[in-house]
């Protein structure tokens, strides 16, 4: 994820074969997730470890064997659970990709998932059958993504229907049109306040402008801030721009000041604090050890 922007903009896979698979392996006490969002859907699977995952206001605690599902759209993130590690994949795609020139049945519960009409369970896997077989069909996605097999695109296709199917057959798909348009309506509220982050993080910033762009109360702003990104506004603001510095220091020629004006910070010290509490080394290590081709691990 492009890491000064909390909505992935980029393509997932390719033009031809818009399907994006990512593994991420973290030792115990490692971040998991930021808090983004993306309109494709979202398969993610934990294959060891545990990990809690947050989509939308709500959150799931998973083990080896689970996984989640996230709709198009939908902001979600992931932490530690404990001081467990975590080793998860995700493959990332556009339903569309699925329907072509298809008719019937099988192109309406399509259309009905991409246009976030239907959604299907948040947290599957053991316990029913059919939640054994969809994360077996997710693994089997995972092993021919890495796979030399010249048809591996089309067996991962033919996976995605099949994977889609096991949630139709159980019946255990639901409509999405009787959500509260409320609820709806806040995410997008907040969504525009995130994106007014993105795009004025380098000058002085108020809770109240935030709020502002949000449409909504300073108090009211701030608990449904902290329900979505699990940090409070400041936090989120800083966290951002520790963030953007980090990644001038790793790919320019930026010196350490200008990487924190950039960002937003105007006082020095108060940024180098913060960079050692999120990096655990000063600004100026981060650089030579990314220099050196060194892991830096964020708090």
């Amino acid at each position: 994820m492009d890491l000064t922007h909390l909505r992935e903009n980029r393509r997932h896979g390719t033009q031809d074969f818009p399907v994006g698979v990512y593994r991420m392996e973290l030792p115990a006490g490692h971040p998991i997730l930021e808090n983004h969002w993306h309109e494709e859907t979202e398969f993610l699977a934990v294959e060891s470890g545990r990990a809690i995952f947050q989509i939308g206001a709500f959150e799931y605690e998973l083990q080896a064997g689970d996984a989640i599902f996230v709709p198009g759209g939908e902001i979600h993130g992931g932490y530690p659970a404990e001081d467990s590690a975590c080793t998860y994949t995700a493959i990332v795609f556009d339903p569309g990709m699925l329907i072509g020139g298809r008719g019937g049945e099988t192109a309406r519960f399509l259309q009905h998932l991409q246009r976030g009409r239907l959604a299907l369970p948040p947290h599957f896997g053991k316990g029913t059958e059919w939640g054994e077989r969809a994360v077996g069909r997710l693994e089997r996605m995972f092993e021919l993504f890495e796979s030399a097999d010249p048809a591996r695109e089309m067996k991962i296709t033919g996976e995605l229907y099949l994977l889609l199917a096991e949630f139709w057959s159980a019946g255990v798909s639901v409509s999405r049109e009787t959500e509260a348009p409320s609820e709806a309506r806040t995410l997008e509220r907040l969504k525009e306040a995130l994106k007014f982050v993105e795009t004025n993080f380098g000058r002085k910033l108020t809770v109240r402008e935030l709020a502002e762009a949000a449409g909504m109360s300073e108090g009211h702003f701030c608990r449904v801030f902290k329900t979505y990104m699990r940090r409070t506004p400041v936090e989120y603001v800083n966290h951002f721009r520790l963030r953007y510095a980090a990644r001038r220091l790793s790919d320019s020629d930026a010196t350490v000041g200008e990487a924190a004006a950039e960002a937003g910070f105007d006082n020095f010290s108060y940024f180098s604090k913060l960079f050692r509490s999120l990096y655990d080394c000063t600004p100026s290590e981060y650089r030579k050890a990314k220099a050196q081709g060194g892991r830096t691990e964020v708090r």
